[in-house]
């Protein structure tokens, strides 16, 4: 299954709103200085397909760069599966993830139904930062740690309120706030990323109302392709192919912890 080009640059361009990179023909690196313990803003992405030679000596070049940096950790994706006999070939042994990419069926945008009274606002403040935050901890307090979330949330917020394109959003109910996720466009494409509803409040529709409202920002803006990337393993993954999301590629990522 192969993934849209375009779909791919909008993934390096998003990440360029949060990281520095270094690329060459075969890899983008990305490193976060203010966030090195992210795993999203650091890693490396291997652009195209190559021998299993070829790809064991690139990893293993990565592996020993982190290591030169103090990194405890090295991430490595690609839109490619990797076989299992490379994989036994490390030294470290890498924690596996296979994450899909989901396109919108734009024609489903009207079968979509939001709950009245609800507010989705761009996050374009500190103070709606904060509101950010309170999201994150509701999220990720208990697995992620306080100061992690908040650490993540006031870095990524530094560019919600920049001009670098990418935004997030917040879904209020009678001033309570109910859930959060992100929306970049680049070259008719849109991304959606970071979607969350505070578990108290799951299964009551905030979330189909919040992705309707990023999808219609999106479709007025001209996107022509909307998608998200979910983990094969996330339950997410059964609402957004019921409102309207499906399959278009997958993505491998390699962890290895050092």
């Amino acid at each position: 299954m192969l993934i849209d080009d375009k779909v791919i640059e909008c993934e390096v361009e998003y990440t360029k709103c949060f990281s520095e990179f270094y690329e060459n023909e075969n890899i983008i690196r990305f490193s976060d200085n203010q966030l090195k313990d992210m795993y999203c803003h650091n890693f490396t992405h291997i652009k195209k397909a190559m021998s299993d030679l070829q790809l064991k000596e690139l990893i293993e070049d990565e592996i020993s760069l982190k290591q030169t940096q103090g990194s405890y950790f090295c991430k490595i994706t690609l839109d490619s599966v990797v076989s299992s006999s490379l994989l036994s070939t490390f030294k470290y042994k890498p924690e596996i993830s296979v994450n899909g990419y989901y396109s919108f069926d734009i024609s489903r945008f009207s079968s979509l139904n939001a709950l009245s009274g609800c507010i989705v606002k761009k996050v374009d403040s500190e103070e709606m930062v904060d509101d950010l935050l309170f999201c994150d901890l509701q999220h990720d307090e208990k697995t992620l740690g306080k100061d992690f979330c908040t650490r993540r949330c006031y870095r990524r917020g530094k560019v919600y309120i920049s001009d670098k394109g990418a935004n997030s959003y917040l879904c209020y109910h009678k001033d309570h706030i109910m859930g959060n996720c992100d929306l970049f466009m680049y070259k008719g494409v849109a991304k959606i990323e970071d979607f969350g509803v505070i578990p108290t409040h799951q299964r009551k529709g905030y979330g189909t109302t919040i992705l309707k409202s990023l999808i219609d920002t999106a479709i007025k803006e001209k996107s022509h392709t909307i998608y998200l990337v979910a983990d094969e393993d996330d339950t997410a993954k059964d609402m957004y192919n019921k409102i309207g999301f499906y399959k278009i590629g997958e993505r491998t990522e390699l962890f290895f912890e050092l």
